[in-house]
């Protein structure tokens, strides 16, 4: 059918331009099969397409354990995920260095999220797991033609399974292992009369924490999730599909533990840090900053599960009025309610009275989307067309957090922000391929004009003391912001087709963000006034090939961006919570990706990925308002000269990865070992900045699959797995700032990533 989400392969474990599939190759022949994407909102040969991509299907987000979107962090070359420090549920994405280093209610991400065609406006809650996730697609630089203003980095579609009227289908699966992790799937799909069916699907999933809080409350690093999902499917008529989803997804983490890695008492006011200890490191030796991975420390106030609920609607319709023209639909509603807590070294108290930085926001976040497309084709040109609406309104609540007291109250009032946002586009793109150059030369031509509004209040009627119980002096405002920003997006593509097997890619593409203002703004002069849009033009070459009678698989691509108005976070006030956004004039990005895939044997298929980023600011350092209470206005001039690269923007990126197929007597026997590289970057843009350390990541996996229990009766599978296997101590977040230098904390506030995870997962499937 139409839209029928199957994506073709017998798969490849690949990075930049492949789909990686890890039972890589067919076992009659060692050749690597063609690769089916929706990257250009139609069904598309991979290798065909003029992007970046990188696409994981089912089979191979199991075995690279990805279950959310944090779990792609290191597995795709030139592209960074981590979550937002504080708080386990917020994900943070950039691609080719692109990205949202802070993230606000009310400023948008750099780079688009996408589910089943609809998409996420906010950050807040995407650490949500899917429960039968069919292809996740990692499209690389900036699309801002298809995918809208929000683009700029590049975009990741997580396609789901559509009920399916075919046959019945069950499955259910247990995980069991290391920091008593157990994970409980189910999943039964039930057609109707051949033409209909519905799809459940539920999960369980608890994991406990890896540094025990000898403090009051829970320990840090637990995860506690559950997933239902029910699709409907509806083929009407032979020339249409229908596919709704609801979902509801639940998310009561705690936070990571963010620690000091460094401690200097003779700092200007280091005198009133108070460290709640022991911190225990991994010798059992008290300690108050240490650069290694803490496995027990103690919380000066009590650590807290959120409580993160969504609800999401889906509703794709596709109707095919002719073999050469298509209509769809693509309607979502989305609702998030979201409490967490958030906080940098929980472990340590300004005069032993309140925590640093410590906050329990309380959001509230709904959006709207629906987008039209008509793609058509002729014998020479292909095209898609669309008109798009997008919608959300937020809430949230900065609650502060302390141990209480007289002066300062447990659960003070700090903060409240509300934000309306608008999004109305028109796009569309064209492909010919014309006769007279023998069908070998094809010309893309897009443009997109989005047109945007953004609203915000926010009451800054706060509770605030400073280290000594005294009013800090950030003055108390209520504030309305409301902006609107236009712009048109073009983006031309030349490729050629060397022969039947290669061919070769020149592109033009531009990409907006609107701009915004800042929820963390110290300053009435600095909220009302925001920041504005910022732009960005990427220049790129690409080669795509299979060779060796499609047994070896070459893509590459170098690039080139060039930034207006980089939009970027910098700290204006006396923690590091306190921030505002401002707009660098000129930023600049180039790179690579190269990726190779190789079916050495029937059995056997080996891949590498790698990338490189180099980036740079132009020679001015930025001046902005930041707190000055002395000032008549509050605020003051600073000026701040930028590091060498952009934020988050490692240099080197790089997956390696071997995978082993075979028939055994009772099944399929499998074997995969994978390893990602990361080098070091900085995680902000001011000097001085914290660093995250070059890391590599070592995993693997040993199955055995299609175990026959009869005929009729469904098959076993049996995989053991591991993560992070040689036990590397790896920062995913560090934040340093004058702020935090001031206080002691002179390497750092950092968080670690998960320690050594491994397990078992037993699974029954009837189909």
């Amino acid at each position: 059918m139409l839209m029928k989400r199957f994506c073709v392969w017998s798969a490849v474990f690949t990075t930049s331009v492949t789909l990686v599939g890890i039972s890589a190759i067919s076992i009659a022949a060692p050749a690597l099969e063609e690769v089916i994407v929706t990257a250009e909102k139609r069904e598309e040969s991979l290798q065909d397409v003029p992007i970046s991509i990188v696409a994981f299907n089912q089979e191979a987000l199991e075995k690279l354990g990805i279950r959310d979107i944090k779990d792609l962090a290191s597995k795709v070359p030139n592209v960074l995920i981590n979550e937002f420090t504080g708080s386990s549920t917020t994900v943070r994405l950039f691609i080719r260095g692109v990205g949202q280093n802070d993230v606000q209610v009310t400023q948008d991400p750099s780079v688009a999220l996408y589910m089943d065609g609809v998409y996420i406006g906010s950050s807040v809650g995407t650490a949500f797991e899917t429960a039968d996730t069919q292809r996740i697609e990692v499209l690389r630089g900036p699309q801002g033609t298809l995918y809208g203003r929000n683009a700029t980095g590049g975009a990741i579609n997580i396609i789901t399974r559509d009920a399916d009227p075919s046959g019945l289908r069950i499955k259910q699966s247990f995980d069991v292992g290391n920091l008593d992790r157990f994970r409980s799937s189910s999943l039964v799909n039930v057609p109707i009369n051949d033409v209909a069916a519905v799809k459940l699907a539920y999960t369980a999933y608890e994991r406990d924490g890896w540094v025990d809080n000898i403090g009051n409350g829970d320990n840090w690093g637990i995860e506690d999730r559950k997933t239902f999902t029910a699709d409907f499917h509806w083929d009407i008529s032979g020339a249409g599909e229908l596919d709704y989803q609801y979902g509801n997804y639940s998310i009561k983490d705690t936070s990571r533990l963010s620690q000091a890695l460094g401690f200097d008492p003779s700092a200007p006011l280091a005198g009133i840090i108070q460290f709640a200890n022991p911190q225990v490191d991994s010798n059992g030796i008290p300690v108050e900053a240490t650069e290694h991975r803490l496995e027990k420390a103690t919380s000066f106030d009590d650590q807290i599960k959120g409580d993160v609920q969504i609800n999401a609607h889906t509703l794709n319709v596709a109707w095919e009025f002719s073999d050469t023209l298509i209509f769809k639909s693509v309607t979502g509603y989305r609702d998030v309610d979201a409490f967490t807590q958030n906080a940098q070294v929980p472990t340590a108290s300004l005069a032993g009275l309140y925590s640093i930085t410590n906050g329990l926001p309380d959001t509230s976040f709904d959006q709207f989307t629906q987008e039209f497309q008509l793609l058509g084709e002729t014998d020479t040109v292909t095209w898609v067309g669309g008109l798009f609406y997008y919608e959300d309104k937020s809430d949230e609540d900065q609650l502060g957090n302390s141990s209480g007291s007289e002066a300062i109250p447990p659960g003070v009032l700090v903060d409240f922000t509300s934000t309306k946002n608008t999004s109305v586009a028109v796009y569309g793109q064209a492909t010919w391929s014309p006769a007279q150059l023998q069908d070998r030369w094809h010309f893309t031509l897009g443009g997109r004009y989005s047109n945007d509004n953004r609203k915000a209040y926010r009451d800054n009627n706060r509770v605030s003391f400073g280290f000594a119980g005294t009013p800090t002096g950030i003055p108390a405002f209520t504030a309305d912001y409301d902006e609107g920003f236009s712009k048109f997006n073009p983006s031309f593509t030349v490729d050629y087709d060397l022969n039947a097997f290669s061919n070769v890619y020149a592109k033009v593409v531009s990409a907006y963000k609107a701009g915004g203002t800042s929820q963390r703004s110290t300053s009435l002069i600095n909220f009302e006034e925001g920041f504005g849009e910022e732009d960005l033009v990427s220049y790129e070459l690409g080669y795509k090939g299979d060779l060796a009678d499609s047994r070896i698989r070459l893509n590459a691509a170098i690039f080139y961006m060039q930034y207006d108005d980089y939009q970027q976070s910098v700290p204006t006030g006396s923690n590091a919570g306190e921030r505002d956004f401002v707009n660098i004039k000129d930023a600049k990005i180039s790179g690579l990706e190269l990726d190779f895939t190789a079916a050495i044997t029937d059995e056997l298929t080996a891949t590498i990925g790698y990338g490189y980023l180099n980036s740079n600011f132009g020679p001015e350092a930025i001046t902005y308002l930041a707190l000055d209470p002395f000032s008549p206005d509050g605020v003051s001039p600073v000026t701040d000269q930028l590091t060498d690269d952009l934020a988050l923007a490692p240099k080197h990126s790089a997956t390696i990865a071997l995978d082993y197929t075979r028939p055994v007597a009772v099944g399929l026997f499998s074997a995969n070992i994978n390893a990602q590289y990361q080098s070091k970057t900085n995680s902000g843009v001011t000097t001085p900045t914290g660093f995250l350390d070059d890391r590599t990541l070592l995993g693997a996996t040993v199955s055995l699959s299609e175990i026959a229990l009869g005929s009729g009766y469904g098959q076993l599978k049996i995989r053991l797995w591991g993560k992070n296997l040689l036990d590397q101590e790896y920062f995913i977040g560090n934040i340093r700032q004058p702020a935090f230098d001031d206080l002691g904390f002179i390497d750092g506030v950092a968080t670690f990533g998960d320690p050594r995870t491994y397990g078992v997962t037993l699974e029954y499937q009837y189909f």
